[in-house]
């Protein structure tokens, strides 16, 4: 590590075994966070910024496909959420990702911005189970047996996006 300017640098340290995997694709935490921040980019430029993410896999279709939820601080245009949703396609960069897009065993990439508070209303949930506000992690993919995160994701969606990116 080190420091900069006699203040330490510090190293994002992910939850471990978290994987986004549909076919042969293998994402984790860390190729998750490095695609929104690669979208971070695009709203950056339209002066705004990810409040915070999350994502699943959805099987319910065939062929599954990634769905990410995004909260932003404030509106975006569709032009720039399409060109967001295509980013954080083209972002994952696991040569199974990759080979199984293009030959369509997995499905385009689902943008869903949710809206403001959001997520929010999930540290309220944990909070209400117990969990200490200081040792809250927003849950970067939420798995089938968590059913009720789930559900405040996809009843508080406000726009829904398909990657068009292969």
């Amino acid at each position: 590590m080190g420091s900069h300017n006699s203040t330490p640098e510090l190293k994002f340290v992910c939850r471990r075994n978290l994987i986004l995997s549909i076919n042969i694709d293998k994402n984790t935490e860390k190729d998750l966070q490095l695609s929104v921040e690669e979208a971070g980019k695009l709203l950056a430029e339209e002066k705004l910024e990810v409040v915070d993410f999350s994502s699943l896999v959805d099987v319910s279709t065939d062929p599954g496909h990634y769905v990410i939820f995004l909260e932003i601080s404030g509106e975006a245009s569709e032009e720039v959420l399409q060109e967001c949703c295509n980013c954080l396609d083209l972002s994952f960069v696991d040569a199974g990702y990759v080979s199984s897009r293009k030959v369509k065993a997995i499905g385009p990439l689902e943008l869903r911005v949710v809206w403001r508070g959001t997520f929010l209303k999930i540290l309220e949930h944990y909070l209400g189970l117990g969990t200490v506000v200081s040792q809250f992690k927003t849950p970067r993919c939420v798995g089938p047996m968590n059913s009720k995160v789930q559900q405040i994701l996809c009843n508080n969606v406000a726009k829904t996006f398909f990657s068009t990116g292969y």
